[in-house]
């Protein structure tokens, strides 16, 4: 029976598809063994002889073994791993680049049952309609960012909770930079959001004015509204173009022109709990009220415009947001 199976072996499989689990043990186990015979490879694999025999006919046919010399019965040897693979590696090859194709026909179907295709733009802009559809995407961008998440952040807000998300990426190691406007710091509990993202590693600054609401994904893709006052109903993907370029140019401008949200120094508060100086540049350079300020020290107003004044004469500032730039060109933040 074994020598029939020998025989039969260059002819066992005449459609060369991918590698099996089987072939690729048997192979796996030639190149650690050296010569060996279908017997002991399979005490070796733990396969039953005849997976072990077709393995050897798929393998052969492949060109990845060989018959060596001896026998009866005969032995079988891996060829060199560096040659003999580079035709599986071709395959492979060869495969993505089909799947890419299909992608790129299925991406064509998907905008076309859509009436999102612009002959104009191709493939290089998509629109998502839809507070949900928005919410979605931009949690599927984040899941798939690898390298670096560079945000504008402006209300309105299409997702209410903006911070769990980011603290995943932030937890895989993707870089986070993230530009607030004035106006986002001043929603309910939005600046301790930010700071626990800055202590989870985010780079965050805040400006007085932004142009519109912008994320950029890796070097891939980039997410903002539709038009202005669309940031709920609709947003644009911009793919890999000029257009992408340009808004990556747009975020790193605005970013120089901004001023950091200091991480907490939470040692610094437990010696110093009165005095928490970068924190009330950062709250000075997001527009919050004297009150307001008060009420996240736990002091009366007037301590904070007697601090406030101190701080615009130490720093030549005539008002509160040049205040905050004065401090960070100056490496107070």
């Amino acid at each position: 029976m074994l020598a029939e199976d020998v025989e039969d072996l260059g002819s066992w499989s005449s459609d060369h598809g991918a590698v099996t689990d089987a072939e690729e043990a048997v192979y796996v186990d030639l190149c650690g063994l050296g010569p060996a015979t279908s017997t002991r490879l399979a005490a070796e694999s733990g396969l039953a002889h005849v997976v072990v025999v077709q393995a050897l006919g798929g393998l052969r046919a492949r060109g990845l073994v060989r018959r060596a010399g001896g026998g009866p019965p005969p032995r079988w040897s891996a060829a060199a791993p560096d040659v003999a693979l580079q035709q599986v590696l071709r395959d492979r090859e060869e495969e993505a680049r089909r799947l890419r194709a299909g992608i790129t026909r299925l991406l064509d179907g998907y905008h076309r049952s859509r009436g999102l295709r612009d002959p104009a733009l191709g493939d290089l802009v998509e629109v998502v309609s839809g507070r949900e559809a928005i919410a979605d995407l931009w949690l599927s961008l984040l899941d798939g960012a690898r390298e670096q998440v560079a945000i504008l952040d402006k209300p309105p807000f299409v997702q209410l909770d903006c911070m769990g998300p980011e603290l995943v990426v932030l937890n895989r190691g993707v870089a986070v930079r993230s530009v607030y406007e004035r106006a986002t710091l001043l929603q309910p509990g939005k600046l301790d959001e930010i700071r626990t993202l800055v202590t989870a590693g985010e780079q965050a600054c805040t400006a007085a004015d932004l142009p519109f609401k912008l994320a950029l994904v890796d070097a891939r893709w980039a997410l903002l509204p539709l038009a202005t006052g669309t940031e709920l109903s609709g947003a644009l993907v911009v793919r890999p173009s000029p257009l992408l370029d340009a808004l990556a140019q747009t975020f790193e401008t605005h970013w120089a022109r901004s001023v950091p949200v200091p991480a907490p120094d939470r040692e610094r508060e437990r010696e110093e709990p009165d005095d928490g100086h970068a924190e009330l540049l950062t709250l000075l350079a997001a527009g919050m009220t004297d009150e307001r300020i008060a009420r996240r020290f736990g002091v009366s107003a007037r301590t904070v415009q007697r601090r406030v004044s101190a701080l615009m004469s130490g720093l030549d500032a005539s008002n509160r947001f040049q205040a905050g730039i004065q401090a960070s060109r100056r490496g107070l933040l």
